[in-house]
């Protein structure tokens, strides 16, 4: 554990004494996130090609979009439009609260069940997508990985943290357009070993263009993966 994320827990120890959990939809004391607000949360009405951005059934990638450089399909449990949502993200991201993973977890199963999807995804391995060294030290943990653990936990599967490395320090994507995003991204991954035929779940805890998706696609698919999907908390 870094000297920073040690800061940041004492920090964190601190304010709750001062200020309490609270719901961050509700204000009920006790839980950042109570099952009454995560079950009136804004789900994604409908999945979206991460190509094109339209709807899409079950979230896969359209047959006119995928390509050897894109996912082949995702699934966003909620809306990130949404007011609600979008703060539960940011703290998420943003404030360090990690004890939003769970229920976000849950979320994120919930809508792979919705598209009939669980038991398809029952052999492939579960990836987060990497942090750049740097902003991992600022933040104390990955977000993604949080979400990751506790996916492979629920839906029984394997989850690789070490396959993919972040190599290039990214400015963040909330700056560019959709062309400049995978500009910024390009060779940003980097693969620490073979994967050929196998299938891999990319999980972030926010899809916006699918750029980061995508490129992280394009690398495993130039090393023969068979498969590649990206789930997420929210789609924005």
């Amino acid at each position: 554990m870094s000297l920073i994320e040690n800061f940041k827990k004492l920090g964190r120890g601190m304010l709750d004494l001062v200020f309490p959990v609270s719901c961050l939809v509700c204000g009920r004391d006790g839980t950042f996130l109570c099952a009454e607000s995560q079950g009136q949360l804004a789900r994604l009405e409908k999945q979206k090609c991460l190509v094109c951005q339209k709807p899409s059934p079950f979230g896969k990638t359209h047959p006119d979009c995928v390509s050897k450089n894109t996912v082949d399909g995702a699934i966003a449990a909620l809306t990130y439009k949404n007011r609600d949502v979008h703060n539960v993200i940011e703290v998420f991201k943003y404030k360090f609260v990690s004890d939003l993973a769970k229920p976000l977890a849950q979320l994120i199963i919930q809508a792979i069940q919705r598209q009939n999807l669980q038991e398809y995804f029952h052999d492939f391995v579960i990836i987060p997508v990497p942090l750049h060294p740097r902003r991992l030290n600022w933040r104390g943990f990955n977000q993604s990985k949080l979400l990751a653990s506790e996916l492979a936990l629920q839906l029984h599967l394997t989850v690789n943290y070490q396959l993919v490395n972040r190599i290039k320090f990214t400015k963040p994507q909330v700056k560019f357009n959709a062309e400049e995003r995978k500009k910024n991204l390009e060779n940003a991954f980097n693969l620490n070993s073979e994967i050929k035929n196998q299938k891999f779940l990319l999980v972030d805890d926010l899809v916006t263009s699918g750029a980061t998706a995508n490129e992280l696609a394009k690398l495993l698919k130039k090393s023969k993966a068979a498969e590649v999907w990206m789930i997420s908390a929210a789609h924005g």
